[in-house]
């Protein structure tokens, strides 16, 4: 898919190391060229600023995120676990979610994590829906936790 880097993200990343959002911005942007047309919403949250994706607006309907955290990003799968992961990616002990510590934009490239991805797409409610990409901003009431400069 197609999708411009929207400015709030980058707004929302400023107070994380530069290599944190570096890493954060490339993982997203990456993300964004293996997706199908979806729905992006960005996240200002008060532990983290993410990036999920769906279908439709719905939170309920993100099938996968990008949360950025001080020192690292996560992949995170909304159904993860019900994916098959042969190699023991994805960490985890919740009811659903599973996630696995993206290190460089690369790591999406391994064969695995496109596997998971392509998984995560195939399982999302509204799958087949036609939706035009484009991206909507949500900011999360409360205190941020924000790395110190």
């Amino acid at each position: 898919m197609e999708l411009a880097e929207p400015i709030e993200y980058v707004e929302f990343l400023a107070p994380y190391p530069a290599e944190t959002q570096l890493l954060a911005r490339g993982l997203r942007n990456r993300l964004v060229e293996l997706l199908p047309p979806c729905i992006e919403t960005v996240w200002d949250a008060t532990n983290a600023v993410g990036v999920a994706y769906g279908f439709t607006e719905k939170n309920r309907d993100h099938f996968i995120h990008l949360p950025a955290y001080t020192k690292y990003v996560n992949i995170g799968f909304s159904d993860g676990a019900s994916l098959d992961d042969p190699e023991g990616l994805l960490k985890g002990t919740g009811a659903r979610i599973r996630h696995i510590r993206l290190n460089h934009v690369e790591d999406l490239e391994t064969p695995a994590i496109l596997d998971l991805i392509r998984q995560a797409v195939g399982m999302a409610r509204f799958n087949n829906a036609s939706v035009e990409a484009r991206t909507i901003v949500r900011v999360m009431e409360g205190p941020k936790r924000r790395p110190r400069n």
